[in-house]
């Protein structure tokens, strides 16, 4: 239901474009309309099944009454039957212009459902979602709302949540964990749908345009992430369809579009709060244009610009207010500095600290001392290492040889004004990519490889004879089987070390509940206390944590049975047994080596059960 109303108010939005761009415009109308319901149950408590499948298609149903109403019945269906008839009309144009750069697209959908083959088999055991990222979806489930979090992990309690809540609603339903880590699975296709687009809208020729946005999907920081909640691809992709949609002239749809995708990038990560305010001004300058041009309906215009606005704040605002209701600070866990008013807003970590500027220097914008050298660094002499967070090695071959020199291509471009609105705003994109913390990591800056892509597209739309683009499409291929081959090869040739890929012939036999409880990584719970943790807890049971934990995903049951509760040991022991009594908990976490742990054992008879890998937290049994 969902992707159907979306995919109505794509097409009543885009009746006279082309399929990317209605592909584009679904992929962003349907998370917000996941969202919005979820994030008014969520504030009112009621975040729970019954109530999220009666509200839900309520919203669907109008979303797509009112697309039906402006487009009609007729016409919509006449757009998806020809929209569902796309990929035959592309196969028939890479025939005719003889194209080979097409067959990445047939890789990167092999790609896209094998990585939704791994969500299905894999338990979440990628570093930074069980940490955090999937506690938020399970806390999500558990508490029924959006309250603030009692936790020890600040990640937790602070960062946008729009991934983890699309997760939730994969889960929430069924009552399993199994598509915890699904959410970001359609903004891969978004990302390829935005840069597919913008390379046939800059001259690209359609079957070469499919040809560069699959290819972004193959890129190793891409294709390695997309099964997880590690969110930076999705944060790539809105970033990327945010300026796609800024580059022509002002238009309501185009501005809805753009707003939206800045919306649901904020509500995604706090870059996305960065970006909003770095590309502000363009965007207030566009919304003047509009109401300038807008002779006689004015206030009509207004009042959409308004609306426009208020569907941003809808999909990207609630996670800033409740930080700033909580902390004093939006951008909490972060300490901020204001200049201007001379004061810091409070925080637990300095930015500068965290991310290796000086004192007192932001790290954005190349804060960091040598940060431009790095990320040279990192993009043409680092050797890559291919965690699914891909910190080093840049996007491949493929970016380095081909992609950066089309880049430099588009600056000297410049030169000629005639170019400047093809040029300019690949460029931005570019630019306002590399300006995060941190630009070295290939994971925080997706939104360069697009603009890179976008611009091997222009250049190719340039080459008038069949040999020469013929040739660019052959070292493109190769330079993409060579930079695909690297990161998805090495996750099987040195599986001793990446050790998830040995697991594969098991899980692919394995049942559900064997499937929930299997030590994929030597940072999970070994699998024998994970099946006892799910042969133990009964529904309601509580889960008792301390502030040593680190990976918290590990506490949740596969169901979202029991209740995880956390209970700081370094408080008096006497008012941490009285909250343990109170909770009666089943199996408690504490410090090892802590004047609690050695309470527990001493004064309530707790029966010691294993120390967590790679934390400094020990589980114990309570008697009942």
């Amino acid at each position: 239901m969902c992707l159907g109303a979306a995919f109505w108010v794509a097409a009543a939005l885009y009746p006279d474009r082309g399929v990317p761009h209605r592909l584009i415009a679904t992929l962003l109308v349907a998370p917000a309309l996941l969202l919005v319901p979820m994030q008014a149950l969520g504030l009112a408590g009621a975040l729970r099944p019954v109530w999220l499948g009666a509200l839900a298609p309520v919203g669907f149903a109008i979303a797509a009454a009112l697309a039906s109403r402006h487009l009609g019945h007729e016409r919509a269906w006449a757009l998806a039957r020809s929209d569902l008839g796309a990929p035959f009309r592309l196969l028939r144009e890479a025939v005719r212009e003889r194209e080979p750069a097409v067959l990445t697209t047939g890789v990167a959908l092999g790609v896209l459902l094998f990585a939704g083959l791994l969500v299905w088999l894999y338990r979440s055991w990628m570093w930074d979602p069980v940490w955090y990222h999937v506690p938020i979806t399970a806390y999500a489930i558990q508490m029924g709302s959006l309250d603030w979090i009692d936790t020890s992990v600040p990640w937790t309690q602070s960062h946008p949540k729009n991934i983890e809540l699309l997760a939730a609603w994969n889960c929430i339903f069924p009552l399993d964990n199994r598509l915890d880590d699904s959410s970001q699975l359609p903004f891969a296709v978004l990302g390829a749908a935005v840069t597919a687009a913008w390379a046939r809208e800059v001259g690209a020729r359609p079957a070469f345009a499919a040809g560069v946005g699959a290819a972004w999907m193959l890129l190793p920081p891409m294709f390695l992430q997309m099964w997880s909640t590690h969110v930076d691809l999705a944060c790539g992709a809105f970033l990327s369809a945010a300026v796609f949609f800024l580059r022509e002239r002002p238009t309501p749809r185009d501005r809805w579009m753009s707003l939206l995708a800045l919306g649901l990038y904020a509500g995604t990560k706090m870059t996305g709060a960065f970006h909003l305010l770095l590309l502000g001004p363009w965007v207030a300058v566009r919304g003047g244009l509009e109401l300038w041009h807008a002779r006689g309906e004015r206030w009509r215009r207004a009042g959409d610009l308004v609306l426009s606005v208020l569907a941003l704040m809808a999909v990207g605002s609630f996670k800033y207010f409740q930080n700033l209701w909580k902390t004093g600070n939006p951008l909490w866990a972060f300490k901020v500095k204001l200049p201007l008013l001379g004061t810091e807003l409070p925080g637990l970590f300095d930015p500068a600290v965290f991310y290796g500027s000086r004192p007192g220097e932001s790290p954005l914008f190349f804060g960091s001392p040598g940060a431009l050298m790095q990320l040279l660094r990192s993009w043409y002499v680092e050797q890559p290492v291919y965690w699914p967070d891909v910190r080093t090695g840049g996007f491949g071959p493929l970016f380095s040889w081909l992609l950066v020199p089309c880049l430099v291509w588009l600056v000297v471009g410049l030169l000629r004004p005639g170019n400047w609105k093809t040029h300019l705003p690949i460029l931005v994109l570019g630019l306002a990519s590399l300006m995060v913390q941190s630009a070295w990591w290939p994971r925080f800056v997706m939104g360069v490889a697009t603009a890179g892509l976008v611009a091997l597209g222009a250049l190719q739309g340039r080459l008038r004879h069949l040999g020469p683009r013929l040739g660019l499409s052959l070292v493109f291929l190769a330079l993409t089987a060579v930079t695909f081959w690297r990161g998805a090869s090495v996750q099987v040739l040195e599986r001793d070390y990446f050790l998830f890929p040995r697991h594969f012939g098991v899980l692919l036999r394995s049942s559900p509940e064997q499937r929930a409880t299997w030590q994929v990584m030597d940072w999970l719970w070994p699998t024998e206390w994970s099946e006892r943790k799910e042969r133990e807890f009964q529904a309601g049971d509580v889960m008792v944590y301390d502030q040593s934990v680190v990976f918290l995903g590990e506490f949740f049951t596969r169901d979202y049975r029991t209740r995880v509760e956390y209970v700081p040991s370094n408080q008096s022991v006497a008012s941490y047994l009285a909250r343990i009594d109170a909770l009666k908990p089943r199996w408690v976490g504490v410090e090892g080596g802590s004047a609690a742990e050695y309470a527990l054992r001493a004064e309530r008879g707790a029966r010691y059960l294993f120390h967590a890998p790679r934390s400094g937290i020990v589980l114990y049994r309570m008697p009942r």
